[in-house]
């Protein structure tokens, strides 16, 4: 079963913006990894190739939506597409916005944080597998797709934890108020994609609690 049948123009436009999603949050993983063991040059490199994946997603998305706007599949299901994928692009936007907070602003991080950013650099990188799991999973297997939205609901949860703990860890050390800002505006630009993640994985949950009705 299917979540909207057999269109496979529309079908084979939505898995494209979705593999470019997940090419945008690879390229921003792999910078703020760099970014974190100090390999700057690398860092911007890749931030570079973040902004212009993340392009290559909207003029993708742009294609989704002239094709729906002029007719393609059902009004319900235009609707579905529309915002399924005006949220999956939300998740590279998100990305780009990361790298663009801690490029531009140089963010000094201290060593006895770092674990818990690559931590959370991996669950979101897990998250970005299931949220891609999920999406294919509605054009070709319906039954399966909410495993991997409860996958994201969990990884979701276990990335607030870490948040947590980041948080408080920037503010029981010895910096500026200034400095202790800062990190945590890091903190919370780098855990706004599983935030996204998971409002994504909600909507996907009700569209295909709506079909099996």
């Amino acid at each position: 079963m299917m979540l909207w049948g057999k269109q496979k123009k529309i079908e084979a436009l939505v898995i494209k913006h979705l593999n470019q999603v997940a090419e945008t949050l690879e390229y921003f993983q792999d910078s703020v990894y760099n970014y974190l063991s100090g390999n700057m040059e690398q860092a911007d490199s890749l931030a570079l190739a973040t902004h212009q994946a993340e392009s290559r997603a909207d003029d993708i998305r742009r294609e989704v939506e002239a094709q729906l706007l002029g007719g393609a599949l059902l009004a319900p299901s235009r609707r579905d597409i529309l915002e399924i994928i005006e949220r999956t692009d939300g998740l590279a936007n998100a990305g780009e916005e990361a790298l663009d907070y801690i490029m531009l602003q140089h963010v000094g991080v201290p060593d006895n944080i770092k674990g818990q950013l690559h931590m959370i650099g991996e669950k979101t990188g897990e998250i970005s597998r299931e949220v891609k799991q999920a999406m294919e999973m509605m054009f070709t297997d319906l039954a399966h797709v909410t495993e991997h939205t409860k996958a994201i609901e969990i990884k979701e949860g276990e990335i607030d934890r870490l948040e947590r703990e980041a948080i408080k860890l920037v503010f029981g050390m010895d910096i500026s108020l200034a400095e202790k800002l800062q990190l945590r505006g890091m903190i919370e630009q780098l855990v706004e994609i599983s935030d996204r993640a998971e409002d994504l994985s909600d909507r996907i949950d009700i569209m295909v609690a709506e079909r099996k009705m």
